[in-house]
């Protein structure tokens, strides 16, 4: 037996269990009319997730918000597939940055402006990553009806590779997010960037990566590879402006927290920059 924490539609709702361990369960009509407190039968649950802590929850609830039910399923589910199948230990923020990935994409492809992934082919450095990219790409044609070239396999990929878990993970600097977020705000600003309405959800995107980068920052892993650096020099020949921005915000945080970020971060700085541009 579960008990309603808090209903969020008919068909989903936030609850808990007999051990107080919360949850988001969906099924057809699982939440009608209920309110906090009541109970939701376990043999009326199609899909659970479980929410780990108050973060999990409110990644679920701010993803809720701006993508449909089907695709926040879909990717929780490739996720989840690649903790049980794969072994593959990840940490938090995946559940946000894959299912933005994966509705923006999807919305590109449906406006014909989708274009394929330029990442080299993972499947020999990181044969693990690619075969749950492959996974993902199998389940997201056949779940939401669409048709991802393979390129879009190492898309995937990549989102695993930078959200592995690691040993050192309680090792992460503990980092004054607000000040770090003004500081990137700033330079943003000095090259004509600001909030707006039209741009505001890319805005966001960037704010919710920084967010994340200070969580998941660990001094003592420097995660370079080959195609990293293959696909950098590829962004600054492609979007010059933007490599300059992000290089600019990249070298700044360095400086705020003492020492040199993987260079796969300036690369995420410059796909949302020029998303901003």
């Amino acid at each position: 037996m579960y008990y309603v924490v808090k209903p969020l539609n008919n068909n989903v709702a936030i609850v808990k269990d007999g051990k107080h361990d919360q949850a988001v369960v969906m099924g057809g009509g699982i939440a009608f009319q209920k309110r906090k407190g009541d109970t939701i039968h376990r043999s009326q649950v199609e899909k659970i997730f479980t929410l780990k802590n108050g973060e999990s929850e409110n990644n679920f609830l701010t993803l809720l918000k701006n993508v449909p039910l089907d695709f926040i399923t879909a990717c929780y589910e490739i996720i989840e597939e690649a903790k049980t199948v794969y072994h593959y230990p990840v940490q938090e923020y995946i559940y946000v940055t894959l299912t933005d990935h994966v509705f923006l994409n999807y919305q590109n492809y449906k406006k014909g402006t989708y274009e394929k992934s330029k990442l080299p082919d993972l499947r020999k450095d990181y044969p693990v990553e690619f075969k749950i990219g492959e996974m993902g790409v199998k389940k997201l044609n056949e779940k939401l009806g669409i048709s991802f070239p393979d390129s879009e396999i190492s898309r995937l990929a990549l989102h695993f590779i930078n959200a592995k878990s690691t040993s050192n993970e309680d090792q992460k600097i503990e980092l004054n997010k607000r000040e770090l977020i003004t500081l990137v705000q700033n330079e943003l600003k000095k090259h004509g960037i600001v909030r707006t309405t039209s741009n505001e959800n890319y805005f966001n995107r960037l704010m919710i990566h920084l967010t994340y980068l200070l969580e998941r920052v660990d001094l003592e892993n420097d995660s370079d590879t080959t195609f990293t650096k293959k696909f950098e020099k590829q962004l600054s020949e492609d979007y010059p402006t933007a490599y300059q921005i992000g290089t600019a915000i990249y070298e700044k945080i360095n400086d705020f927290i003492g020492r040199e970020m993987a260079k796969s971060e300036r690369v995420y700085f410059t796909i949302h920059i020029q998303r901003l541009l």
